[in-house]
């Protein structure tokens, strides 16, 4: 039987990548960075690995955990637990309580591992349920980067491979952005939430602490117009051979030089010769984001369904406290998004819109 311990800052610091790295499973939402970016939003990250009786990891889970009063805490975990899964029973419910000293726990984990049906009855019969208000979703697109440039861009669709030559005989430029400035990243989005009426994609604080915490694991690029001026973004988090769009944004002027095209192919071109050999396009939802579904299509990637989202509660009624409050959120945030679609007259979409799997809503659980 697995034993779960909860790593200190500084134990994690020194083995928590390392370790992550060894499992099939691993997802650039668990490492040390993505759980310090975290803190930098109020957020307390908290690791738990589970050990066989050789003292070997064989589970892992990085949590967000929010204290509240009357020992209540709320714990989200994105991307994992990594590793088998057979180790996430009761034993990890009975250590969340006892390493967080929380008396009323709503536990909450996106698992990014492709489904497969002997997982999903696994978790319940280990007391996991499918969360039946999901924060994000299961579904996304992954772009096959073994195959060589030439055959990658015989997979796109014809109307894809024409906007991309548009793009390219338009006077553009593409670079790496090696020292990005928060406050650009910024505006670029606020102008493409202007333009369709969208909620906010990120804040300047979580854009801030996602340039500073995970530098190192950020590739960003950018596309600008003849004077310079910043047209569209795309930027990934890479961990080992694997990567995950992170960033993704165009103003109304790089739509209509097709920028993203440009941008999009360029840090194709960086993730392969770095060594990445699959590209994570970062969700899809073909009925509520329809244009970015087909942008991420037409594009030659392949869907994909993950394990997802599932939860548990110390006491099981706060389970459903915790869905019913992120389904009446994410009805609010519905109706306020088709309320600003409505008053704008745009009828074309970008892929910078699309489901983002890495915002978090569950602070609205208990207020």
């Amino acid at each position: 039987m697995a034993r779960w311990e909860m790593l200190s800052d500084e134990e994690a610091r020194r083995c928590w990548d390392q370790a992550l790295v060894r499992f099939g499973d691993y997802s650039p939402f668990q490492t040390y960075a993505w759980g310090e970016y975290r803190r930098g939003l109020d957020w307390e990250p908290c690791r738990w690995a589970a050990f066989n009786e050789e003292g070997e990891i064989i589970a892992m889970m990085q949590g967000a955990l929010r204290r509240h009063a009357f020992g209540i805490g709320l714990i989200w975990c994105e991307g994992g637990p990594v590793g088998d899964l057979s180790a996430c029973d009761d034993g990890l419910h009975k250590a969340i309580l006892l390493t967080t000293g929380l008396k009323r726990t709503y536990c909450r984990f996106r698992c990014d591992r492709e489904r497969h049906t002997e997982d999903a009855l696994r978790m319940t019969a280990q007391g996991w349920t499918m969360s039946w208000s999901p924060l994000t979703t299961n579904y996304s697109m992954t772009l096959d980067l073994m195959k060589d440039e030439d055959r990658l861009l015989a997979a796109c669709e014809r109307n894809w491979r024409r906007n991309l030559r548009r793009a390219n005989e338009s006077n553009v430029t593409i670079r790496e952005w090696v020292d990005p400035n928060a406050d650009e990243v910024l505006s670029v989005y606020t102008a493409m939430q202007n333009l369709k009426g969208l909620e906010e994609q990120h804040s300047r604080e979580e854009i801030e602490q996602l340039l500073k915490k995970l530098k190192q694991q950020i590739v960003l690029y950018r596309c600008d117009d003849e004077k310079g001026e910043l047209l569209s973004l795309l930027g990934c988090l890479v961990l080992g051979n694997r990567a995950c769009a992170l960033f993704w944004a165009t103003n109304e002027r790089g739509r209509e030089l097709h920028a993203s095209y440009a941008v999009f192919w360029a840090l194709v071109q960086h993730c392969k010769r770095i060594g990445i050999v699959s590209y994570d396009l970062a969700g899809i939802d073909p009925v509520a984001n329809p244009g970015v579904y087909r942008f991420k299509r037409a594009s030659g990637a392949s869907p994909v369904e993950f394990l997802g989202e599932w939860d548990w509660a110390s006491p099981s009624w706060l389970r459903w406290l915790g869905n019913w409050a992120i389904a009446k959120r994410n009805r609010i945030r519905q109706a306020e998004s088709a309320l600003n679609q409505s008053s704008k007259a745009t009828t074309v979409a970008s892929p910078g819109e699309g489901p983002r799997r890495s915002k978090l809503v569950v602070e609205s659980l208990i207020s």
